[in-house]
């Protein structure tokens, strides 16, 4: 009787351990897993489309500033809140793209902008996941309609809305790289008046920001962007600087594959690489249901340094990243905002100090004064030489 109760004992232990390695496997292939079932049945082009918005409707804006009273806008585009495959792009009807907006995005990632400026967010179709984990083809039209969507709002933004006042473009993730094309695109007459661009949680190479838009360098600096790419002591800091889409000169895309990256410190506005310690840190937002904001800010919850083009936080990333891959991190918006307060008062300081330059007096035109030059040819040939 002993030998077949330890043989079934047996064949347990076995079958626990065939669990146990298919389990580990999964963990392993979890990157793999989820964009599989991301991935959308069909070819980009084919079958129902998402419908175009028509952003002079205020129904395809997710915020549109009616009283504007700020002396300052700023344009937000948000980031990845589409967590489907069924479309390659999001519709702007889809009622958990909206919802989204309005419980995670506006109180955690718009509000710091919208204490001192007039906000204006438009929907658009914005590429699903599976876009930003695919080379082929399919993806990089799916980014080129997004881009094309917040293209299209913005021109009207400025012809509608904006009424000839300063403005900042905003972006995070995959709106981070729209907002990046968008302003590298932007017309001389428009960019005089960008206040600054802040494109953060995306990976753009340094050798890709233009001239005319540097990286800031102080924290009341105007004209020029605040980027960043975060991440932790242990995380995946190579998907960033290896395998992150970009722009590419002449259309397209391209991948980061090891560029130096830009970065720009929250805490010290700078890029000289100096590290910003915690006590600097004014202070980190998380997503509340108890706070009449939406979110409940803590001071001093995490140092920030810049190092091999990725700013290094003490944030410990959601759990919800063991289990789904490390590119959902890449992805999706984070449900804390480490540097809330800090783009807070550095948005009120820049549009501060760009309001100021504004007003000055224009610089006198420069008058050139010549001492008489006693010529050596007679007077008759001067006179014909200097006709």
């Amino acid at each position: 009787m002993a030998a077949p109760g330890r043989i079934w004992l047996y064949v347990l232990i076995g079958l626990l351990l065939l669990l146990g390695a298919a389990a580990m496997a999964a963990f392993g292939a979890r990157d793999n897993l989820i964009r599989y079932t991301l991935n959308p049945d069909r070819a980009f082009g084919e079958g129902a489309q998402a419908t175009a918005p028509d952003y002079a409707k205020a129904s395809s804006w997710a915020v549109l500033s009616a009283k504007a009273d700020k002396p300052v806008d700023v344009f937000f585009i948000y980031p990845t809140v589409y967590f489907s495959g069924e479309y390659w792009n999001a519709p702007v009807s889809n009622t958990a793209v909206r919802e989204r907006i309005a419980r995670v995005i506006r109180p955690l990632h718009a509000a710091p902008f919208a204490a001192g400026a007039n906000v204006f967010i438009p929907l658009y179709r914005q590429a699903a996941p599976y876009a930003f984990m695919s080379s082929a083809n399919d993806g990089r039209e799916a980014r080129e309609l997004a881009y094309a969507d917040v293209q299209k709002a913005f021109d009207k933004f400025l012809a509608s809305h904006n009424k000839g006042r300063p403005f900042i473009v905003a972006g995070y993730g995959q709106g981070a790289l729209y907002g990046f094309r968008l302003i590298n695109e932007m017309k001389p007459e428009d960019r005089a008046r960008l206040v600054a661009g802040y494109l953060l949680e995306v990976a753009i190479p340094t050798e890709l920001v233009a001239p005319a838009t540097p990286l800031c360098d102080t924290p009341d600096q105007t004209g020029c962007l605040v980027i960043w790419h975060s991440t932790t002591q242990h995380g995946r800091g190579d998907i960033a600087r290896q395998s992150a889409l970009v722009w590419k000169d002449g259309g397209g895309f391209d991948a980061t594959r090891g560029r130096e990256l830009a970065c720009v410190n929250p805490l010290t506005w700078s890029i000289s690489g100096r590290a910003g310690t915690p006590d600097m840190n004014l202070g980190a937002a998380e997503l509340s249901d108890f706070a009449a904001s939406g979110v409940t800010t803590t001071r001093a919850v995490t140092s920030a340094d810049c190092w091999n083009g990725l700013l290094f936080t003490d944030v410990t990333p959601s759990p919800i990243y063991l289990w789904t891959g490390p590119r959902y991190r890449d992805l999706f918006p984070s449900s804390i905002n480490p540097f809330f307060a800090d783009i807070k008062e550095n948005v009120a300081r820049r549009a501060e100090a760009f309001v100021a330059q504004a007003s000055l007096p224009p610089p006198p035109e420069a008058t050139t004064e010549f001492e008489p030059v006693t010529p050596d040819t007679p007077p008759d040939t001067a006179e014909v030489t200097s006709q």
